[in-house]
């Protein structure tokens, strides 16, 4: 019986890789990813030799079409794995068709633990963590955004939850700006950048707080962005 390994990959720190991914990789010859150009540098990283490794693009325009000939490879006995740029796959990532066709048959699943971005932002952000809900990238457009935002408040009305999401740093401060427009300062704000890295920053306050933080920081369009929102601190 062949298996589907679903690897995690770090989301910064080289260092936070798994020593069962680690071992993983080295045994499996077929690796699906998104850029392999990416993938064959953490491979070489790892000193993993690439050599005799098939690494075949994966990723959201492609995934419909490639699932038939992955699951022939693994009707054939081959073992494949899945790995995202950074952090663990199926998460926000392509996948899960294939998982889903993957578990449909006789071959084994295996997903191991390892980075996200989604609970390491979670936990460092100091806002409650017993209950969250990932909503991943923020709208584009201001009207989708403002709907989503009113759609937060009204649900958590409901079920008091801290929102996690991803934006793109271009985007931040016109974001935070409509945050502020819907929320005044009734919500606590945090947002973590370049987590696990050597540049990571993580800023938590007030909507306008954040703001004012934001406009002073040169850097406020580079790097990786999670934010959080929570409706239920002491300023709500």
């Amino acid at each position: 019986m062949s298996t589907l390994f679903v690897i995690p990959t770090p989301i910064g720190n080289l260092k936070d890789i798994t020593y069962r991914a680690v071992e993983v990789l080295q045994s499996i010859n077929v690796i699906l990813s998104e850029d392999t150009r990416m993938t064959l540098k953490l491979l070489g990283l790892l000193e993993i030799d690439s050599k005799n490794k098939k690494l075949i693009k994966y990723f959201d325009h492609n995934e419909t079409g490639k699932v038939a000939e992955i699951m022939s490879m693994l009707d054939a006995g081959i073992d494949i794995g899945i790995v995202s740029d950074a952090g663990t796959p199926l998460i926000n990532d392509p996948g899960y068709k294939l998982l889903r066709a993957v578990r449909k048959i006789s071959h084994k699943i295996e997903v191991l633990p390892g980075a996200t971005s989604i609970t390491t932002a979670l936990v460092a952000s100091g806002l409650p963590p017993d209950k969250f809900s990932f909503i991943g990238y923020l709208p584009r457009k201001a009207g989708e955004l403002t709907r989503l935002l009113n759609a937060i408040r009204e649900t958590n009305a409901i079920i008091k939850s801290t929102y996690i999401a991803f934006e793109s740093p271009h985007r931040l401060v016109k974001s935070i700006e409509i945050m502020r427009s819907l929320y005044a300062d009734k919500a606590e704000i945090a947002i973590c950048k370049e987590l696990t890295k050597m540049h990571e920053e993580v800023h938590t306050g007030v909507v306008s707080e954040l703001l004012e933080t934001l406009k002073k920081d040169k850097y406020a369009g580079k790097g990786e962005i999670v934010i959080l929102i929570n409706l239920n601190s002491k300023n709500g």
